[in-house]
């Protein structure tokens, strides 16, 4: 996945945008910024790149958002982008027209719209509220999009899972080489309010329902299938918790999961798969998301594998514990 940055600048009621003078995006409107180099953070990216388009050195700022861009046609080769948006009222410097920008101060009470992005109206509007949000769109071929959401954060990280924290040896590789692989989860809860965990006796561990991103394939599509796929239920009530990354630097390789909670609609049924049969996968219920995290916290991770025992297993633990806070704050349960 392409990381890139956004900063909008903000003063006296006015956002600093910017016409691309060329390149992708020509002739429209937008933030300043550009895409992450090899070895650099995300802040590091959206304060060079700030400088590089306007020659303004921002000295303060907010991360508002983080945007998926799903199938962004590129040069008419489809790509995925997460774009990393920043506000800023504090910097050093004039704005300044270069070769890629001809920066422009706008009103926000009167945002051109109809100049930017067909999706700058749905996410700009809510971050200039104040609000931190994640959102995702897909676009077809012709850079329109056909799906979205956006999320007031938390859909944030809420597991962040590496070698280091496990204990283990970091290979020393640059994670901005590793590809990345995306999928949907589910903390799952029936009419009674138990929670599901998918049992790989073989295995020795327990993981939430879900599973990787087919091609093509929407966020949410992934999720209904996978969970349809493992335990025979269709799902609704569905509602963003945030997503899970893990390094996985023995195999050079990072996993993203968008973790949801929803409820049991209606059972299908469903066929095991041979991966299924064969790890002894079975659906189990627990009578409480405690009692879901007891049985993760009792898994020897010293019997079981580099994967479930370093990834899966520690992932679920900070997603049921953070869907134990959100429950406990939405509903008082």
């Amino acid at each position: 996945m392409l990381h890139t940055t956004l900063m909008l600048l903000k003063k006296d009621g006015k956002l600093l945008l910017g016409l691309k003078k060329r390149g992708f995006g020509l002739g429209k409107l937008n933030g300043v910024g550009g895409k992450l180099e090899k070895g650099e953070t995300i802040d590091e990216c959206v304060v060079r790149e700030t400088f590089e388009e306007i020659g303004v050195r921002v000295t303060e700022m907010e991360h508002m958002a983080d945007i998926v861009f799903d199938d962004l046609y590129y040069k008419g080769v489809p790509e995925r982008n997460i774009m990393h948006v920043y506000i800023s009222t504090k910097w050093t410097g004039k704005p300044t027209e270069t070769d890629e920008i001809k920066p422009e101060w706008v009103s926000i009470a009167k945002i051109p719209y109809e100049k930017m992005w067909c999706d700058d109206p749905i996410w700009l509007p809510e971050i200039l509220r104040g609000r931190h949000i994640d959102a995702w769109f897909h676009f077809n071929e012709k850079n329109v999009f056909t799906d979205h959401w956006v999320s007031e954060w938390p859909m944030n990280c809420i597991s962040d899972v590496d070698d280091k924290r496990m204990g283990l040896t970091d290979t020393g590789e640059d994670r901005a080489n590793f590809p990345v692989k995306e999928g949907a989860r589910a903390v799952l809860l029936n009419k009674k309010g138990q929670v599901a965990l998918i049992h790989a006796k073989n295995r020795g561990w327990y993981k939430i329902p879900g599973g990787g991103r087919e091609d093509g394939e929407l966020i949410l599509e992934n999720l209904r299938r996978e969970v349809i796929e493992e335990t025979g239920y269709t799902i609704k009530n569905i509602q963003p918790l945030g997503y899970a990354i893990n390094y996985r630097s023995q195999w050079q390789m990072i996993g993203k999961a968008y973790m949801y909670i929803c409820h049991t609609d209606k059972f299908v049924g469903k066929e095991p798969m041979p991966d299924e049969i064969k790890d002894g996968d079975e659906l189990e219920w627990f009578d409480s998301i405690d009692e879901a995290l007891a049985a993760l916290k009792a898994v020897d991770l010293k019997k079981i594998d580099y994967y479930g025992a370093y990834f899966f297993t520690q992932r679920e633990i900070d997603t049921l514990e953070y869907a134990r806070q959100f429950l406990k704050e939405k509903h008082g349960r």
